[in-house]
């Protein structure tokens, strides 16, 4: 009866160290796919984060570009106004001093 009470013990202990080494493998287990998760998630979080900032950084620079170019349309129209302007006061100059000489004649 001691006999069988010594192996009931020792099973009873193996099977209790068996059931800790099973906790302690379970949470092991727990604790890396939680990491993992949180590392996916992280990752996830920095990616759309770089893509917002190069998508903003895009709109920016084309922002810029096109009020770049506008402000040189605008430029040059201005400069081709002011150029008519000035050949148009030309021509009208010279149309009055050939209309001054021709009354002269």
């Amino acid at each position: 009866k001691q006999e069988a009470d010594k192996k009931k013990k020792e099973t009873d202990k193996k099977k209790q160290e068996a059931d800790k080494k099973k906790k302690e493998t379970d949470k092991k287990k727990k604790d890396e796919d939680k990491k993992k998760k949180q590392d996916a998630e992280k990752k996830k979080k920095d990616e759309d984060k770089k893509k917002k900032q190069e998508a903003d950084k895009k709109k920016k620079d084309d922002d810029k570009k096109k009020k770049d170019t506008d402000k040189k349309k605008k430029d040059d129209d201005k400069k081709k106004k002011q150029e008519a302007d000035k050949k148009k006061k030309d021509d009208d100059k010279k149309k009055k001093d050939t209309d001054k000489k021709l009354s002269l004649i």
